[in-house]
């Protein structure tokens, strides 16, 4: 039997839905792609026995794919595979939807237009990230294909590690992380590499072009502030048209634009003082921008864990995080404020639509959405008194 054919036949047991709650046509559109991708892959050297589906990010499905026929190491002397087969890669697809939420379109073009920052990194900038200083190695993943018709990527599978999202959710996540490894993911930051024009524009998209709508879904909370959140959204827009060639400040620069903990991966295995690892992924958002949206993305995102997951090693990250980033101005703290307000109330566009959520999720949300739009509007405002208190203090005390 081919390897398209195996796969067919162990389809069954290998398809992990990561979101219960999807309804079963849901599943059956699922299994139907996942089918297509195998039919895709069965024509390359990277046809796969059986797909796993992975924590997907907000716009496309990840799986990681078992060979059917394992490769030969990688050349690379820097690659933390040499020496062994490849015997698993991951595998990213584009739909014409969100994964996180099939009501959110998505611009197929943006796959095809992110594969030349992508070979970018892969060809000049994971030099610069090899030699990151600090105790840190940051690296990022090999693509190994990618087919702009089918907008199916694959990329190295990076063994034995973990993403920081499922650490801080995690009951012992105390005993695990330490304030070395949130201080390394602060100065991971300082990462220079090229713009990319159209991942600004889908960013501004699911972030500022999307929050007010957000909170409107919660009248209550949103109350008489409508007139403050579009002045924000008015001065994000001029950001996102701000190009390197403007002549702006040292807090502007290139960022990563997907600054989440699910795009942290650490080794799960014990890592010696002075020789920590992590691996930064998912790179295809890289552009142009104020560095505090990649400070206030991070934060946001810790904090949602928090306050939906009972994450309570959340705070003591996020706290690092700031220390670890290092001083900034009155003006950048504000800014960090403003996105990561901006990144909580945007919960309501990472998942699946409302009526599908947990009721416990349900229930925590007009808080968040609360916090959320008070750190925007204190940010914008700039009301230091009220920071002072908050969990963002640690960004003024410098001040």
């Amino acid at each position: 039997m081919n390897p398209f054919g195996s796969f067919l036949t162990l389809l069954g047991l290998h398809v992990l839905a990561s979101r219960e709650s999807y309804h079963r046509v849901i599943l059956d559109t699922l299994t139907a792609r996942i089918v297509r991708i195998a039919g895709h892959l069965s024509e390359t050297k990277y046809a796969c026995s059986a797909l796993t589906r992975l924590t997907d990010g907000t716009t496309n499905f990840v799986f990681r794919g078992t060979l059917a026929r394992p490769l030969p190491p990688p050349i690379s002397s820097k690659d933390n595979l040499q020496g062994h087969p490849i015997e698993t890669v991951i595998i990213k697809h584009t739909a014409s939807f969100a994964a996180l939420n099939k009501d959110l379109p998505i611009d197929l073009s943006r796959c095809v237009l992110s594969i030349n920052p992508i070979r970018v990194i892969e060809a000049s900038i994971l030099s610069l990230l090899n030699e990151f200083p600090g105790t840190a190695l940051v690296k990022t993943p090999h693509l190994y294909l990618f087919d702009p018709n089918t907008s199916i990527q694959v990329l190295q599978d990076i063994p034995g590690v973990v993403d920081l999202k499922m650490i801080v959710v995690s009951p012992t996540a105390r005993a695990i992380l330490s304030p070395s490894l949130a201080t390394s993911i602060g100065h991971g930051l300082e990462i220079k590499i090229e713009h990319n024009e159209p991942m600004r524009k889908l960013k501004y998209l699911l972030t500022y072009d999307a929050f007010i709508g957000n909170l409107e879904q919660f009248p209550d909370v949103l109350e008489n502030y409508k007139d403050v959140l579009n002045e924000v959204k008015l001065m994000a827009s001029k950001d996102f048209e701000r190009t390197a060639s403007d002549g702006q400040g040292e807090e502007w620069g290139i960022i990563h634009g997907d600054f989440w903990s699910g795009n942290i991966l650490i080794p799960e295995a014990h890592q010696p003082a002075g020789e920590l690892k992590l691996y930064v992924v998912d790179w295809e958002f890289v552009q142009f921008g104020h560095r505090a949206y990649d400070i206030g993305h991070m934060i946001g995102d810790l904090y949602e864990r928090r306050h939906f997951n009972d994450a309570e090693a959340a705070l003591p990250v996020i706290y690092a995080f700031i220390d670890g980033y290092g001083a900034v101005s009155e003006d950048m703290a504000f800014r960090i404020a403003i996105h990561a307000g901006v990144q909580l109330i945007t919960w309501v566009v990472r998942g699946p639509p409302l009526r599908m959520r947990p009721p416990e999720a349900m229930r925590r949300a007009p808080s968040a959405m609360k916090l959320g739009m008070d750190m925007v509007v204190k940010g914008h405002t700039k009301d230091k008194k009220w920071f002072e208190t908050s969990i963002l203090a640690g960004s003024f005390k410098r001040n």
